[in-house]
């Protein structure tokens, strides 16, 4: 089940992830996180854009959420993009060094090109 405030969109092996709050704790990615991994048991899904275009606050253990699905799909050679982030939520990536690993995009068409 996604948590409240939502939605994964799948087109072909790339699934959108929307997030449309403000705050995002653990729990609500893990959640995501798992909606994700169904995607891709399930529907072959490689590569995963998160839209964090409404997030203000993103919790720090949602970034370890973030990393362990990336080692969970590399296997799959299946990529994670970040499209729309707010300053302070680019600046924690850009803290923790992991604005290189995960790509990131000033929109979700850019990242979509990406892949």
């Amino acid at each position: 089940m996604l948590p409240h405030g939502t939605d994964i969109e799948q087109n072909g092996q790339i699934v959108t992830c929307q997030i449309r709050s403000p705050e995002v704790a653990h729990i609500e990615m893990q959640e995501l996180i798992d909606a994700c991994m169904d995607s891709v048991r399930n529907n072959n899904a490689r590569h995963f854009i998160f839209d964090l275009a409404e997030v203000e606050f993103l919790a720090s253990s949602c970034i370890g959420v973030l990393v362990s699905f990336l080692q969970d799909i590399e296997h799959t050679k299946g990529r994670i993009a970040l499209a729309n982030c707010k300053e302070n939520v680019l600046f924690l990536f850009k803290v923790t060094r992991l604005d290189s690993v995960f790509c990131m995009y000033d929109d979700v068409q850019e990242a979509v090109e990406s892949f």
